[in-house]
């Protein structure tokens, strides 16, 4: 009897460490074997517990969409989104890495994906999704060292995260430009884009369409000429780069506990917004065009 009692215990204690680290795993990853089911409410968590991966409807939609957003906060807040112009109307949605190594989102039974990271190096069975701390979700392969195939970062969509970049990467031709959503119930690309203008003086500027309606000014080595703000802040650090390689402007918080980003919104601004604790709510710290500034 006693015998049995401890069987039955070391069986048990053997289940869940083998379920528990199953889970410790893939908690952030999505691979061959692990993929996400809308149908099952799935999600993965990055490491930290910062970020999430999984499906959601804006606002007051029913369309269902793959999107990244704040884990811990309880206003659901999407930073990016993947099938933006291709929602899912049904709870069928299926984010898996398919036959040729590449994240992609299916329909039902579908074989054609509705979104891919379209990746031709990807190799079958050798590459997983991962998201991160940094809100970037990342495709690696396992054969090469988890070399990096593909990131978000580099295909942004409304929400400017913390380094992440604006601008472009002159050896591939990869523009870094951030669109509003059409409306808070539809992400699909919307009339404004926020993104670097080239030249001998490079500018960010805010489009609508291809009319621009703000221009950061010229980078004076400490900040843009037309953002004098920038002068007075202490929160943030700033990175510009210019050469011939790469043409392109970051931030990062100098507290890692702040929780900021910018957004580029329908409304035709771009803000930067800061999650206040005691408040449980976002707040605006700056918007602009606050004037027009051509220069």
């Amino acid at each position: 009897m006693i015998m049995n009692s401890v069987k039955w215990l070391i069986t048990l204690l053997l289940v869940f460490f083998l379920s528990h680290f199953s889970f410790s795993i893939s908690a952030d990853t999505i691979t061959l074997d692990h993929f996400i089911h809308d149908n099952n409410d799935e999600a993965i968590v990055s490491a930290g517990n910062i970020f999430a991966l999984g499906f959601f409807s804006p606002g007051s939609s029913t369309n269902r969409y793959v999107g990244i957003w704040y884990y811990q906060i309880p206003v659901k807040t999407a930073v990016w989104v993947a099938n933006r112009d291709n929602p899912i109307n049904d709870t069928s949605g299926i984010l898996r890495i398919d036959a040729r190594g590449n994240l992609a989102l299916f329909q039902g039974n579908q074989t054609l994906p509705l979104w891919s990271t379209n990746i031709s190096t990807a190799t079958a069975g050798n590459s997983f999704a991962q998201i991160l701390d940094s809100g970037n979700l990342v495709l690696l392969q396992n054969d090469t060292g988890k070399a990096l195939l593909w990131q978000s970062f580099g295909h942004p969509t409304n929400t400017w995260l913390s380094f992440m970049k604006i601008g472009f990467n002159l050896r591939t031709g990869l523009n870094q430009s951030y669109t509003s959503w059409k409306s808070p119930d539809d992400p699909g690309v919307g009339n404004y884009t926020f993104r670097m203008n080239p030249g001998v003086s490079p500018q960010m500027v805010l489009y609508k369409g291809s009319v621009p309606v703000w221009r950061s000014g010229t980078w004076t080595g400490l900040m843009w000429s037309g953002i004098p703000e920038m002068a007075q802040n202490f929160l943030f650090n700033h990175s510009f780069v210019n050469t011939d390689d790469e043409l392109s402007f970051s931030y990062h918080s100098i507290n890692a506990s702040l929780i900021s980003r910018y957004v580029t919104n329908e409304t035709g601004v771009t803000q930067r917004i800061l999650w206040n604790n005691a408040s449980q709510s976002w707040i605006i710290s700056y918007t602009a065009p606050n004037e027009l500034v051509f220069s």
